[in-house]
């Protein structure tokens, strides 16, 4: 995420467009991080089906198909970021292998030390929760219960070497700093082999191969498309009227994949497999639409002020959850359940209220501590 967040605004070509890919950028960052908030939202009160699965036919099936089409039409926003981290990465034309080394220390400080720091104050709320009000949903929501953890368990609940950290968004982090240290035998593809690289990375891709080291890949094969495309000079200019068919055509197959439930048998392992490879396969469509989604909003007035909050994306993502998973325990008591209506005003207030909380303490500490605040934000600054 850092790699998007910090990098510093190299010129795009053709000319005409460099002015309007900063801002894209910042907007971009805002934009897509508020989007993982909502897909971070995960299962509506009292529905215990995830979202991913799409809508529930048994269930509220308005609430859960809005639940799950934000879910699957934000998949694609990891992808993007990994992209423009890519394209961000090698800049620099044929010079853009130079200065790897300097570049990968400086991913190590702005990834690897706020990964570090996340996960450890993560992990001490879990543990000063778990022991204090263990019988509370609050308390079950880390993917690390204290009682019965061993030593291996807290290690990747720091670092997340062979599962997720105990801040799970961090899995994108702690990928992306993977996918960094191997930026060498990604440039040697990009110099000898751009189009075969391309597609031995779709191939490891599309089917859901870790190669032993990632998470997931889709931050390692995005990330060498977005820097493929700076090294082809790839324009990234997309009209309005290309945007808005890229936006149709996603959105109509994220629908279809939200309403498959209720045209297909979901006991079927054969049938979750095909969907779940389909889902991925959406992504690079929605990874061209949002970009040209952002490209347009970013030059809008609201878009601009918008885009004057890219120094908090990171930090949004880092402290998001488990924010969001105590404000749903805390509405869900103090909002009466009511049916549908109930169940979007609690998804959209919990998204809400998490990103005001998560504002207002960026910008109290950033006000404390601009220094401090840089480090868990990944080198970021507040505007």
């Amino acid at each position: 995420m850092s790699a998007v967040l910090t990098a510093p605004h190299a010129p795009a070509r053709p000319i005409e467009a460099a002015a309007s890919l900063p801002r894209t950028i910042e907007f971009a960052r805002v934009a897509l991080v508020i989007g993982l908030v909502f897909l971070h939202y995960f299962n509506l009160p009292g529905d215990h089906r995830p979202p991913f699965l799409g809508i529930d036919p048994d269930g509220p099936r308005i609430a859960t198909f809005i639940n799950g089409f934000l879910t699957f039409f934000f998949f694609s926003a990891v992808p993007l970021l990994s992209a423009v981290s890519g394209w961000l990465f090698f800049g620099g034309g044929d010079n853009a292998g130079q200065g790897t080394g300097r570049k990968m220390r400086g991913r190590a400080r702005s990834l690897l030390l706020p990964l570090l720091l996340w996960n450890l104050a993560t992990l001490a709320l879990a543990i000063l929760v778990q022991r204090v009000a263990p019988t509370i949903g609050f308390a079950q929501q880390f993917n690390l219960q204290s009682a019965t953890a061993g030593a291996w368990d807290y290690v990747n609940a720091v670092l997340g070497i062979t599962d997720v950290p105990i801040a799970f968004q961090f899995w994108f982090v702690r990928d992306l700093f993977v996918t960094v240290l191997c930026a060498p035998l990604i440039w040697l593809a990009l110099r000898h082999a751009p189009i075969a690289g391309a597609v031995v990375l779709a191939a490891v891709w599309a089917a859901g191969f870790t190669l032993g080291i990632f998470i997931r890949t889709d931050v390692l094969f995005f990330f060498y498309l977005g820097a493929l495309a700076r090294r082809r000079e790839w324009d990234l200019r997309l009209s309005a009227t290309v945007t808005l068919s890229l936006l149709v055509a996603y959105a109509a197959l994220v629908a279809l994949r939200t309403l498959a439930p209720l045209m297909v048998d979901m006991a079927d392992p054969a049938t979750i497999a095909w969907l779940d490879v389909a889902t991925r396969l959406m992504r690079p469509l929605g990874v061209a639409a949002c970009w040209g989604a952002c490209l347009h909003l970013a030059a809008t007035g609201w878009g601009g002020a918008l885009a004057r909050w890219g120094g908090f994306a990171f930090f949004l993502h880092a402290a998001h959850y488990p924010v969001i998973a105590l404000v749903k325990e805390i509405l869900s008591r103090l909002m009466p359940a009511t049916g549908e209506g109930w169940l979007l005003a609690h998804y959209g207030a919990s998204v809400a209220l998490t990103i005001a909380i998560t504002a207002a303490a960026g910008v109290v500490l950033f006000r404390l501590s601009p220094a401090f605040y840089g480090v868990l934000a990944g080198g970021r600054r507040l505007a």
